[in-house]
């Protein structure tokens, strides 16, 4: 966890579980890691529809929150992963 922000190198992995790590702490919202292959995202279950790019995980919807996309909102997914197969990894 605080490796990540003292080395000045994450990779997408990294910075996927730490937000991971830090919404289900801080907010109590479950979240899974979305593995596509070559790239880790996060996806959270949100308690209100959110709009934007989801999964469906267990019956569940959940929005995909990407930290490695900078500036993009909650429910954006990057361009190059839209439509391209993933796996679910639950924490």
């Amino acid at each position: 966890g605080e490796e990540t922000l003292y080395y000045p190198y994450c990779d997408c992995e990294d910075r996927s579980i730490l937000f991971s790590k830090l919404v289900r702490n801080i907010l109590g919202l479950d979240v899974v890691l979305v593995d596509y292959p070559d790239h880790i995202a996060a996806a959270v279950l949100f308690h209100s529809e959110i709009g934007g790019d989801s999964l469906m995980y267990e019956g569940q919807r959940y929005t995909i929150c990407d930290p490695t996309y900078i500036g993009a909102p909650a429910g954006m997914a990057m361009a190059d992963y839209r439509g391209v197969e993933f796996k679910v990894l639950a924490l």
